[in-house]
């Protein structure tokens, strides 16, 4: 679960970084480390909750593809989720701050990252323990 929190304040950063417009505005990076931190939270606690850190069945066939389901799950609805939240503290939403947070591309483009990397690290593992 550590290396998932990792993973995903990594996947935010980078979006954050490499932006369509290319430039990361220097007043988006003060709410990034509170906004990164939650966001590693709630993926590791909804994906718990939806069972993407407990084993298939070894009958299973399938059983890599048992944990990615459970994975994509929980990573749109965490993406969706954090998408409400920036979009609803910045200034369309209720206002409660001048400007978004961070950019509202970041979470969307931040868990796709995330959710790739997270099903690489999880077959590196499953190949590796083929062998």
């Amino acid at each position: 679960m550590l290396v998932d929190a990792l993973i995903i304040m990594e996947s935010f950063a980078v979006a954050l970084i490499v932006r369509v417009s290319g430039d990361a505005v220097p007043p988006y990076w003060p709410f990034f480390l509170p906004f990164a931190v939650f966001s590693a939270l709630g993926f590791v606690l909804l994906g718990n909750w939806n069972g993407a850190y407990q084993g298939a069945p070894r009958s299973a066939p399938t059983q890599g593809l048992y944990q990615d389901v459970r994975l994509l799950s929980a990573t749109a609805i965490t993406a969706g989720s954090l998408f409400l939240v920036v979009f609803s503290l910045g200034p369309f939403g209720f206002g409660m701050t001048r400007m978004n947070i961070v950019p509202l591309s970041v979470p969307l483009v931040g868990s796709a990252l995330a959710y790739a990397q997270l099903v690489a690290v999880r077959h590196i593992r499953r190949v590796v323990a083929e062998r």
